[in-house]
C-alpha cells in the first residue's frame, strides 16, 4: 500500500509537471506567433505603404503556416498530454504517431497549397529562397522535429522522479531536512508535508502565483550533493543539451528574421518602390527581439538554476605558483576552495566553493564562467533588450514617415512586454537564491 501511494503521488507530480510545462509553452509560442504576424504585417505596410491590392497573399499565407508551425505543434502536444493523463487509450504509440503525422500532414498541405499558388506568377530562382532554410535545418539537426531527442538531454522532472526512493545522493538531503523515514523509501506524508510547507512559505514571501511556485520547487530539490564523477557526468550532458539549444536559438531567431523581413522584399515587384534601408533595420529588430524571446524559452529561469547548481558543484581550477606542499589531483576527491593541488607538473587554485573539475579542461572552464553566478545570463539579456529598447524610441523620435511611425511603436509595445518579463524572471532567481 505504502509503495502505491508513493507510485501514484509519482503519477500525480509528472501530470502536474506536464500540464505545467505545456500551459507555459502554448503560451510562449502563442505571443511569438502573434509578434511575427504583426512584424509581419509591418514589413508589408513598409513596403506597399496603402496599395493593399498588389500585396500577394498566397505569400502571407506561405509565410504565416511556416511561422505558426511551432504554435499548431505545440498546440497538439499539450492535447495530447492531457489525452494521456485522462484516457489511457489514446496514449498508445501508434495513436500519438498518426497524430502526429495528422499535425504535420495539415501544416504540410497548406504550405504545398501556398506554392502551387506562388508558382503561377513568380519565378523558380524565387521560389528556391523559400526552401533556402530546409536544408540549414537538415544540415544542423538532421531528419526530426525534435532535435534535442537525439541528445543526452537533462531531464530534472523525470530523473528526480526515478532516483526519489533509491538514490543516496537525494537520500542525504532529505535526511538533512528531516524528511527522511528510518527505512530504505522516502516517506510520502512526510515528503508531501515538507513541499507543502515550502510552498506556503514562497507564496508568504514573494507574490508569485501558486503554479510558478511549484513548478520551481521540483526544481530546486534536483542537483544536490553528488560524487566527482557524477557531477562531471552531469557537466557533459548539460553542455551537449546547451550547445544544441544555442544552435535551436540561433536557427529560429534567423528563421524568423529571414521570413518576416527578407522573403517579402525578395518577392517585392521591382516597380515598386520602398526604402530599402528601412527594411533592412525592421528585419534587424525582428531578429535581435525573436533572439531574446526565443532565450527566455529555451534558457528558463528552471534551467539556468540547474546550470547553476551544476557549475557550483563543479568548481573551476586556476593556474598559480608552484607549491612543494600541493596534494595530488584525484578524480574521486572534492576539494575545497583555495585548496592548491598538482596535476601534470602544475600547480592550480580551486576557484569554487567546492572543485571537482578536471584541470585545465577548456569545456568545464567555460561552463563554470558562464554559470557560477546564476544571474548572468538574464542579466546579459537584459542589458541587451534595454539597449534594443532604447535604439527604437530614438528611432521613433527621429521618423517622419507615418509607417515608420506606426512600425516602431508595435516593436516597442512588444519589447515593453519582453523587458518585464526579463525583470520578471531575475525576480525568481532571487527567490531561488533565497531558497538556496
Amino acid at each position: 500500500e505504502h509503495q502505491r501511494a508513493c507510485i501514484q503521488w509519482g503519477s500525480e507530480m509528472k501530470a502536474d509537471s506536464a500540464s505545467h510545462l505545456v500551459r507555459q509553452a502554448v503560451k510562449y509560442e502563442a505571443l511569438l506567433f502573434f509578434y511575427l504576424t504583426c512584424a509581419l504585417v509591418l514589413q508589408e505596410i513598409n513596403i506597399y505603404k496603402t496599395n493593399i491590392h498588389l500585396i500577394d497573399f498566397n505569400l502571407l499565407t506561405f509565410i504565416v503556416a511556416i511561422l505558426g508551425r511551432r504554435l499548431a505543434w505545440c498546440i497538439f502536444q499539450g492535447i495530447q498530454t492531457h489525452w494521456c493523463w485522462t484516457s489511457p487509450v489514446f496514449s498508445t504509440s501508434s495513436s500519438i504517431t498518426a497524430k502526429r503525422c495528422a499535425v504535420f500532414l495539415c501544416t504540410l498541405f497548406v504550405i504545398l497549397w501556398s506554392v502551387l499558388q506562388l508558382i503561377r506568377r513568380t519565378s523558380l530562382f524565387n521560389l528556391m529562397f523559400l526552401f533556402y532554410p530546409l536544408l540549414l535545418y537538415l544540415s544542423l539537426f538532421g531528419f526530426t522535429l525534435e532535435p534535442r531527442w537525439h541528445q543526452n538531454r537533462y531531464e530534472p522532472p523525470k530523473q528526480f522522479l526515478q532516483h526519489l526512493s533509491i538514490s543516496s545522493r537525494y537520500r542525504s538531503h532529505f535526511k538533512q531536512t528531516k524528511v527522511y523515514s528510518s527505512s530504505s523509501t522516502l516517506a510520502t506524508s512526510d515528503l508531501k508535508q515538507a513541499h507543502t510547507v515550502l510552498s506556503q512559505t514562497v507564496q508568504d514571501k514573494t507574490s508569485l502565483p501558486p503554479s510558478e511556485v511549484k513548478y520551481m520547487l521540483e526544481y530546486s530539490l534536483l542537483l544536490l550533493p553528488a560524487t566527482p564523477d557524477e557531477i562531471r557526468n552531469e557537466v557533459d550532458v548539460l553542455l551537449s543539451d546547451l550547445l544544441v539549444r544555442f544552435k535551436q536559438l540561433l536557427f529560429n531567431s534567423l528563421l524568423c528574421a529571414y521570413y518576416v523581413g527578407f522573403i517579402p522584399m525578395q518577392f517585392a515587384d521591382n516597380h515598386i518602390y520602398y526604402d530599402r534601408w528601412w527594411c533592412l533595420e525592421h528585419t534587424l529588430f525582428v531578429w535581435a527581439n525573436s533572439f531574446v524571446i526565443l532565450s527566455t524559452r529555451l534558457l528558463p529561469p528552471s534551467y539556468c538554476q540547474v546550470l547553476h547548481q551544476c557549475a557550483v558543484h563543479l568548481g573551476c581550477w586556476t593556474k598559480c605558483v608552484h607549491s612543494e606542499n600541493a596534494s595530488i589531483w584525484s578524480p574521486d576527491q572534492t576539494w575545497m576552495c583555495d585548496e592548491v593541488v598538482q596535476w601534470k607538473g602544475e600547480s592550480f587554485r580551486g576557484e569554487g566553493p567546492q572543485n571537482v573539475a578536471i584541470p585545465c579542461d577548456t569545456s568545464q572552464e567555460c561552463f563554470y564562467v558562464l554559470f557560477h553566478s546564476r544571474l548572468q545570463v538574464y542579466t546579459w539579456l537584459l542589458a541587451m533588450q534595454s539597449v534594443l529598447v532604447a535604439f527604437q524610441i530614438v528611432v521613433l523620435l527621429r521618423s517622419v514617415y507615418w509607417y515608420q511611425i506606426i512600425s516602431m511603436s508595435v516593436l516597442l509595445s512588444f519589447n515593453y512586454f519582453v523587458l518585464y518579463k526579463l525583470l520578471y524572471n531575475r525576480l525568481i532567481f532571487r527567490v531561488m537564491k533565497w531558497l538556496s
